[in-house]
């Protein structure tokens, strides 16, 4: 008896997702909650990844989109620049602990973080499948969806 057939959607693999800011800011809470790095090891990550993303905004808010193609990309972008908004909110969340100390602000600055990283990552699907619309409709597109 032959098996099934089993739907590409179903046997591909899923999506990749990006995680690296997200991973280590956790790191980074982790350590220092646990007194493993120094504050000015953590501050130094916080302002590095903070540098990154605000990069990534300044691109994003940059960006010429045309007219004909901006409603198709509208969600897509506000999902994103929320997504980035949750990350500098946690980061600076997080910058809080090296005033008083106290654990919370670590806490809901990853909350915070995580918030954005899932923004960004769904973000980064519908990149995938505007792309795939765009390619359908002939649009060479200059988006690049790895970050």
């Amino acid at each position: 008896m032959p098996l099934p057939r089993i739907s590409e959607s179903v046997s591909a693999p899923p999506p990749e997702r990006i995680n690296i800011h997200y991973n280590q800011l956790r790191e980074a809470g982790d350590k220092i909650l646990k007194k493993e790095i120094s504050p000015e090891e953590f501050l130094t990550t916080l302002d590095r990844i903070y540098t990154v993303i605000t990069e990534r905004l300044n691109e994003i808010e940059s960006m010429e989109i045309t007219d004909d193609v901006r409603p198709s990309l509208e969600e897509q972008l506000n999902l994103g620049i929320s997504g980035i908004h949750y990350f500098l909110q946690g980061i600076d969340e997080m910058r809080l602990y090296l005033e008083d100390s106290n654990p919370e602000h670590v806490n809901v600055g990853m909350e915070s973080i995580f918030q954005g990283n899932e923004n960004l990552n769904n973000a980064l699907e519908m990149a995938r499948d505007n792309i795939r619309k765009l390619k359908d409709m002939g649009v060479d597109s200059q988006f690049n969806t790895i970050d």
